[in-house]
């Protein structure tokens, strides 16, 4: 009797299960003519030109209500303390998941929306290139940044500006969707600002060589000095361990995290001094691969290049480790948030 009970129940579980599957493939059947239905204009993601939020639910959540109460919370934790603001002109932001660079992020977009923008900004955003090797800079050829929060429209009419100076290759989609330094950006901006508010300029920088950097920041310059822009330099540090092939440590400075913080806190002094040279003899001495190394290399030629270059100030507000390294065997990246800005 017990064994025909079984029987019957496993039967009846069947039973249930192909009707939840059929109900299942009905709203799929029904959501399909729903989105069928749906005028075009609603329909940008299918479009050629727009540039699709592909790291949106594994890098950082896809659910825009979810998104704005995690943010908001980084930002209520980030702490502003540099008073002497008077214009921001730009942020050095990390760009790995939010999970691990979100916190740091935060510090740096702190500064944005306590000294909001008094005009509707563009944003130049230049981001390392990790997976596809070039020796130029990269222009979008997308009208459309896609994010969770909203479509971020491109600044076609500055696009057109740079692409005409010859010295810009232009990405196809398929090479900017696959990276994510200047993505991981685009939540922010378009949270604290209102996509509505900022259009942006994404640059994707090659392995350039020294006199391209000069090059690049002497062209971007121009538009530096305007009061209408905003310079993102999308960077993470140390990238530390085997599978980084770099694990430079000097036992004297403790333990393998406390040197790597030590590396880090070099460049960056280097950076806030706005010294190049010495930038890039600490790049030669030590290698430590910093993945924009060559975006920051631009923001200070940029610097050196302003009109306002003697009352402009960059400082690190925030540094944290992805792993606190105590073993040869683990590994770590490293995330810094800093401000460049003129003083009040």
């Amino acid at each position: 009797m017990s064994e025909q009970s079984e029987e019957e129940s496993q039967e009846l579980q069947q039973k249930e299960e192909k009707q939840q599957q059929s109900e299942i493939l009905q709203q799929e059947h029904k959501s399909e003519e729903q989105l069928q239905q749906i005028p075009y204009v609603h329909m940008l993601n299918n479009k050629y030109n727009v540039r699709e939020a592909v790291h949106a639910g594994s890098w950082y959540s896809s659910k825009s209500n979810e998104l704005k109460i995690q943010i908001n919370c980084w930002l209520e934790q980030a702490k502003a303390e540099v008073t002497t603001v008077a214009q921001l002109k730009a942020l050095v932001v990390p760009h790995a998941g939010y999970a691990y660079s979100g916190p740091t992020a935060a510090f740096s977009y702190k500064y944005l929306k306590k000294y909001p923008p008094s005009e509707k900004l563009k944003v130049f955003i230049l981001g390392p290139c990790h997976y596809v090797y070039i020796t130029q800079c990269c222009l979008t050829r997308q009208e459309i940044y896609e994010t969770p929060l909203g479509n971020i429209k491109v600044d076609l009419e500055t696009v057109k500006q740079l692409h005409e100076q010859g010295l810009f290759e232009q990405s196809d989609k398929d090479a900017e969707e696959e990276e994510h330094s200047i993505e991981m950006q685009l939540p922010f901006l378009a949270h604290i600002l209102g996509t509505d508010n900022f259009t942006i300029i994404p640059i994707m920088v090659g392995s350039i060589d020294a006199k391209s950097e000069e090059y690049y920041g002497r062209l971007l310059s121009e538009y530096f000095d305007m009061d209408d822009t905003l310079f993102i330099i999308s960077t993470d540090f140390c990238h530390w361990g085997t599978k980084f092939a770099y694990t430079y440590y000097n036992s004297a400075d403790g333990e393998i995290f406390e040197s790597i913080e030590k590396l880090d806190q070099k460049a960056m002094e280097h950076i806030e001094l706005h010294d190049l040279d010495k930038f890039n003899d600490y790049l030669r001495e030590y290698e430590n691969n910093v993945c924009g190394k060559h975006c920051i290399a631009i923001l200070l030629h940029c610097i050196a290049m302003s009109q306002n270059t003697h009352m402009m100030e960059t400082k690190f507000i925030r540094y944290a480790q992805s792993c606190l390294v105590r073993d040869k065997k683990d590994s770590s990246v490293s995330y810094a948030a800093a401000i460049t800005f003129l003083e009040d």
